[in-house]
C-alpha cells in the first residue's frame, strides 16, 4: 500500500473560500460579471442576500460559473436569504462568475448580495492534518 499523505500536498489543510458581492441592483436584463472563480475550485453554495425585494412577483435570478447554473431560480421577490436550487460542481479551470435574470426576470427595484462559497483544492492554508 502506497502511504499518499504528503504527496501533492495530500496531508495539508484547505479553507473554505467565500466571495460577497456589494450590492447588486436587479433588472429585467441583468447579466452581470461578479469575479473569477480560481482554477480547480469546488463550488459548495450559493446564496442572495436580497435587500430590497423586487416587484416582480414570482421574479428570481440565477447564479452561474461560465454555463453551469450553482444557484438555479434564486426568488428575489421578498427579503431574507434565498438559495434556489443548489447545484454543486467542481471547475477544474475555473471560471467567470455571473447573475443573471431567471424565467421570470426582476424589475429595477430589487438590491442584493450575492454569496458563493467554494474551496479551493490546490490552495492549503499550511498546516497539516497528521
Amino acid at each position: 500500500m502506497a502511504d499518499l499523505r504528503f504527496n501533492d500536498k495530500n496531508n495539508q489543510k484547505k479553507e473554505i473560500s467565500v466571495f460577497a458581492s456589494g450590492i447588486v441592483a436587479t433588472s429585467d436584463t441583468m447579466d452581470d460579471i461578479l469575479f473569477t472563480l480560481p482554477e480547480a475550485s469546488l463550488v459548495t453554495s450559493a446564496y442572495v442576500v436580497v435587500l430590497t425585494a423586487s416587484g416582480v412577483l414570482t421574479s428570481a435570478l440565477d447564479i452561474k460559473v461560465g454555463a453551469t447554473i450553482v444557484a438555479d431560480e434564486v426568488a428575489v421577490d421578498a427579503t431574507g436569504v434565498q438559495a434556489g436550487t443548489q447545484g454543486m460542481a467542481y471547475f477544474p479551470t475555473g471560471g467567470i462568475v455571473t447573475v443573471t435574470a431567471g424565467a421570470v426576470a426582476p424589475d429595477t427595484a430589487g438590491s442584493i448580495k450575492v454569496i458563493v462559497e467554494y474551496i479551493e483544492t490546490k490552495l492549503s492554508e499550511g498546516t497539516y492534518t497528521d
